[in-house]
């Protein structure tokens, strides 16, 4: 398999980027697949014994059974849990895009690279540049997670048009319904499906087997 880039966005932040990235990272290992988590920056670690753990990474890190370094995975962390622009000027740091893309570029060879971003598309993820300046100086096609809730069809639209005018490719948009319930006569998935030729990919909550709509990602993914 020739190796590739996949980077994970959301429309906002807490709309399940993680649960559907560490989902992929499981699956992909189980098939054989020598895959290569990275998360550039992670803010909002705890701190243990003077060392800063970031939540997220470490998930990744043991999901591969730590076949390469958690530094590798994410090489910058912060402690206080605000956007990553933010943190890197409160530290004074001078961390940019291209060292991103540096650190991207010096991680182990593997077959797939799964990138996840902070945020939503337009989120800044350094003083000089937001998540889809990362997308596209790595030119990486892009998984789109959305949370299933009412306003998610306007996120939605308004990441493909943007996605667009930076000429990445979509690979599919993950709908997370994260509440175990929803107003009657909302059916987000059949309306945004109607909107976009995007492939459509619905995730019910944690507590459903998703493993065939993951399987339907992976498809997508090693294409």
């Amino acid at each position: 398999m020739k190796r590739k880039n996949i980077f994970i966005s959301g429309t906002n932040t807490e709309v399940g980027k993680t649960f559907v990235t560490l989902n992929i990272i499981k699956l992909l290992v189980f098939k054989g697949t020598k895959v290569n988590p990275y998360k550039p920056i992670e803010t909002g670690c705890k701190e243990q014994l003077s060392e800063l753990i970031p939540h997220d990474s470490m998930l990744f890190y043991k999901a591969i059974n730590k076949r390469i370094s958690l530094n590798q995975i994410n090489p910058y962390r912060f402690l206080e849990p605000i956007s990553p622009a933010a943190a890197i000027k409160r530290s004074r740091k001078k961390i940019y895009i291209k060292d991103y893309r540096k650190k991207l570029e010096d991680l182990p060879s593997g077959d797939i690279t799964l990138i996840e971003g902070a945020g939503g598309l337009c989120s800044p993820l350094a003083p000089d540049g937001y998540n889809i300046d990362l997308i596209k100086k790595i030119n990486a096609p892009t998984i789109l997670v959305a949370k299933d809730e009412i306003g998610v069809i306007n996120n939605v639209m308004l990441s493909i048009n943007m996605l667009n005018k930076y000429k990445i490719k979509i690979l599919a948009i993950v709908l997370n319904r994260k509440a175990n319930s929803q107003p009657v006569g909302m059916n987000n998935y059949k309306e945004i499906k109607s909107l976009t030729k995007t492939p459509l990919i619905q995730i019910l909550n944690k507590k459903h087997n998703n493993q065939k709509e993951f399987n339907k990602l992976i498809k997508l993914i090693t294409a």
